[in-house]
């Protein structure tokens, strides 16, 4: 029996190393097949690495070439931007030119108006004191005629009181005149029956 389990030990035995040189033999074709693929995946890597860099070349190329495009298109927008401000600020200032020129005519205006009033004193002054001075000359030339002085005195006395009270009414008329323009209102025409 000894003979017996020894045989089948020794079978046994056979049958394991066989199996462990078949394993072994397994083993090592795994091994020089994942090798194969180790070597076969840092290939493919480096061909990936490549084509990576290739396609990060071409990217950085196209991103360049577009940058360039847009700052140019950019640029000519900008460029065109500025020459249409500058032609509103030309048409601004070409306006600002014309309202300047109509200010001045409009200032002028307004100082003849604002002088008006003080030309009606200052005339109805100097026609009042020529009147007086001519009125009393023709008065005083009558030859001696008495009727005659008395009535040139009465005509010279009227002359003077409507010479008088035409000049008190424009002082008054220019007063309300001015009163008026510093109210900033409407300048009314003078009552001369007030």
């Amino acid at each position: 029996m000894q003979s017996l389990d020894g045989k089948r030990l020794q079978s046994a035995s056979q049958s394991l190393i066989a199996e462990a040189q078949k394993n072994h033999a397994a083993t090592a074709s795994a091994i020089d097949g994942l090798k194969a693929q180790a070597a076969a995946n840092q290939k493919l890597v480096s061909h990936v690495g490549g084509a990576v860099q290739r396609i990060e070349k071409r990217t950085e190329e196209r991103v360049e070439k577009a940058v360039e495009q847009v700052a140019g298109e950019a640029s000519a927008k900008m460029t065109a931007n500025l020459d249409a401000s500058n032609e509103r600020a030309e048409r601004i200032i070409a306006a600002t030119a014309k309202l300047e020129a109509r200010q001045l005519w409009s200032a002028a205006a307004a100082m003849c108006l604002a002088l008006l009033p003080v030309v009606v004193v200052v005339a109805g002054l100097w026609m009042g004191i020529a009147g007086l001075i001519t009125g009393a000359q023709w008065a005083l030339d009558v030859d001696g005629s008495v009727w005659l002085g008395i009535g040139r005195w009465l005509v010279v006395a009227v002359g003077l009181a409507a010479a008088g009270y035409g000049l008190f009414a424009s002082v008054r008329w220019v007063a309300r005149l001015v009163e008026t323009w510093k109210g900033r209102g409407m300048s009314k025409w003078p009552r001369w029956y007030k």
